[in-house]
Order: C-alpha cells, then sequence, then structure tokens
C-alpha cells in the first residue's frame, strides 16, 4: 500500500466505547498515576485514557512486518472531563501525510485525528496523534 497525501480525509466508521470503571483503574496503575496515592481516584478518568480506544481507519493499512513504526506526538483538547459509566463515541480522520528525509532515508509523517462525542453527541474531547513510518530494510 501506497501512503500519501491521498489518504487525506480518509475516516473511520464511528465507533462507541463504554467508559468502564475497572479499565480507568487497569489504566491509572499501568501508568502508576499519582490520583492512586492521593486516593482520588474516584470518578476521575484521566485526561489521556483514550489512548486506549482503537478506532481503525480502513484506508491506512500499516504492514507492520515490512515498517517500522514510531509514536511522535498526542495532544488532547477537551471540552469537558470524561465520566467513569459514559458512553462515547469516536470517529478517526487521516488530517496530514508528509514524507521528509532523515540521516536513514525516507520517513513518512500520518496525523490522524479522533473526535469524541457523548451520547447527546455532545463533543467532550479532540485528540491528535503523529506516527512515524519507515520501510524496514530487508
Amino acid at each position: 500500500m501506497v501512503i500519501d497525501s491521498s489518504l487525506v480525509g480518509k475516516c473511520s466508521e464511528p465507533q462507541t466505547f463504554r467508559i468502564e470503571g475497572d479499565a480507568v483503574r487497569r489504566f491509572l496503575e499501568a501508568t502508576e498515576d499519582p490520583a492512586l496515592q492521593d486516593n482520588t481516584a474516584t470518578g476521575y478518568v484521566p485526561p489521556t485514557f483514550p489512548t486506549t480506544f482503537r478506532v481503525p481507519i480502513p484506508a491506512l493499512e500499516l504492514d507492520m512486518a515490512k515498517m517500522q513504526l514510531l509514536h511522535g506526538e498526542q495532544a488532547y483538547e477537551y471540552s469537558r472531563p470524561l465520566r467513569i459509566g459514559e458512553e462515547i463515541t469516536c470517529v478517526a480522520q487521516i488530517t496530514d501525510v508528509r514524507q521528509r528525509e532523515g540521516k536513514r532515508g525516507s520517513m513518512t509523517f500520518i496525523v490522524r485525528e479522533l473526535v469524541a462525542t457523548d451520547s447527546a453527541q455532545q463533543h467532550v474531547f479532540t485528540a491528535r496523534s503523529t506516527s512515524i513510518i519507515r520501510q524496514s530494510r530487508p
């Protein structure tokens, strides 16, 4: 598959996730969130929790046997905090694809945006992530 600017604008199907308390607790433990030590974790959903949401974009097929994938950047913009027990619907979209030459060859940067709404179709957050892809050497 060719990864180029023709992917810009490609979207996922909407996918709904329920914010489960057990999943949030496991995330807090895995990230050693200070809220666990302060006993303030009750009802708290960390702003980085959406990294657990997997929303594939069908047009973007990455063959990890032939590519090296690096996580370059992640940013979140919230309209309000997430709440345990609520359902969030997410749509992922490719917003930018660009090529750069590096010391070890060509790199492709893919910027994805994940927009989440609640059951009332109100915006909750937008997450932007950049992935860096290099072709593996034979």
